[in-house]
């Protein structure tokens, strides 16, 4: 799918983020920086940290509450 430029089919929207672009630089608020990470390192490997936690965790608990001997 080809990246759109939704501002440049709407003159009402073009008006509008450059209001808010010039609202932004008066108040001295920087434009945000665009970060390079990828789905993988943002989305992916912290759900996969946060499932083998986890399951380290429920590993340990279920010794002292005896769901297994």
């Amino acid at each position: 799918m080809a990246e759109e430029n939704w501002t440049e089919e709407s003159p009402e929207d073009a008006e509008a983020d450059a209001r808010a672009d010039a609202i932004f630089r008066q108040a001295g608020i920087p434009t945000p920086k665009q970060t390079d990470r990828s789905f993988l390192v943002a989305v992916v490997l912290p759900v996969i940290v946060a499932g083998v936690l986890l399951i380290i965790g429920l590993w340990m608990m279920a010794g002292p509450l005896g769901l297994y001997n």
